[in-house]
């Protein structure tokens, strides 16, 4: 009875304390939606190796910010109904519609675009 009464009272506190908690750090997710954006960001301070002369180079790289809409899956790609999708996730790394990865959810709840 002492021992139900202690976990009620410790699931209310994290529940009140730490919302966060209930959440999974890192969650499967596939990319049901891809739209590359009109802004751009540099990647600078390259140094290009050329394979055949051996030879290697400075430069930099220009390239377009994307937004997705990801679906949590688990872990077997089914969707997890229990998530809402999440809109407005956007990422340097370039993905197709369809694509499977993980993600980490807090990070893309809250990092979300600001219009989002």
């Amino acid at each position: 009875m002492l021992e139900q009464m202690m976990r009620a009272v410790a699931r209310k506190i994290i529940a009140q304390e730490y919302p966060h908690a209930k959440s999974p750090a890192v969650v499967y997710a596939t990319v049901s939606k891809a739209t590359q954006l009109g802004e751009t960001f540099d990647l600078e301070d390259l140094v290009i190796h050329n394979d055949e002369t051996g030879s290697s180079f400075k430069g930099h790289i220009t390239a377009h910010w994307n937004e997705y809409t990801l679906t949590v899956v688990d872990r077997w790609g089914n969707e997890d109904e229990s998530f809402p999708p999440l809109p407005g996730v956007r990422s340097k790394g370039q993905y197709k519609a369809g694509a499977f990865g993980r993600c980490s959810y807090d990070r893309v709840t809250r990092h979300r675009h600001p219009t989002q």
